[in-house]
């Protein structure tokens, strides 16, 4: 509605109005005042919509970031994700979230996971030793939270018990997927 009155209804009262007034010899405005009212309610229009955008699309932006978890991993399991990820030609992160991905059970839109990807791809590891960032899709985050069991009370030692939960699934991915070298 609020749309409709700005974009019709204000550019056809701007010069009725306008020339009105002239012909009622209230004001002597002439063409061209009556067209730099209009084209500066339209230059309004447009610079207030244009900012309008751009900070929707900041906010979706930021909203759009996958969460992150950590994984702290063994040196022995290290060296398996990495020979995992070489043989695939990814990057550890791409590795262990597809590891996750393809091992916990979830229900979700493509668009998250093709997200969570394209975060993991451009991660950049400042992790310590072992340690490392793995971004996953909101409904992978809520399955760890249920498989790691995290109470309310225990708010404070989710990110711990999602962490170890999502190390020993990779383990398990590993292992299903890696031949046993003996």
């Amino acid at each position: 509605m609020w749309y409709g009155i700005l974009l019709i209804i204000v550019p056809i009262l701007i010069p009725t109005i306008c020339l009105y007034l002239r012909e009622s010899g209230w004001t002597g405005l002439d063409l061209t005042v009556i067209g730099l009212l209009f084209a500066g309610y339209w230059f309004t229009v447009i610079v207030i919509a244009a900012r309008t955008l751009q900070t929707r699309q900041k906010t979706t932006s930021a909203r759009l970031a996958s969460p992150l978890i950590e994984l702290q991993l063994s040196s022995e399991l290290q060296r398996q994700l990495a020979d995992f990820a070489s043989d695939r030609q990814q990057k550890l992160a791409v590795a262990a979230f597809e590891l996750l991905d393809s091992e916990i059970p979830r229900f979700e839109q493509d668009a998250d996971r093709h997200r969570a990807l394209r975060d993991n791809e451009h991660l950049r590891q400042q992790a310590g030793q072992g340690t490392f960032l793995v971004a996953v899709t909101t409904e992978i985050l809520k399955r760890l939270l249920l498989l790691s069991v995290a109470g309310e009370a225990d708010r404070r030692m989710w990110r711990a018990q999602v962490n170890e939960t999502a190390v020993r699934i990779v383990k398990g991915g590993l292992e299903h997927r890696t031949p046993a070298i003996s």
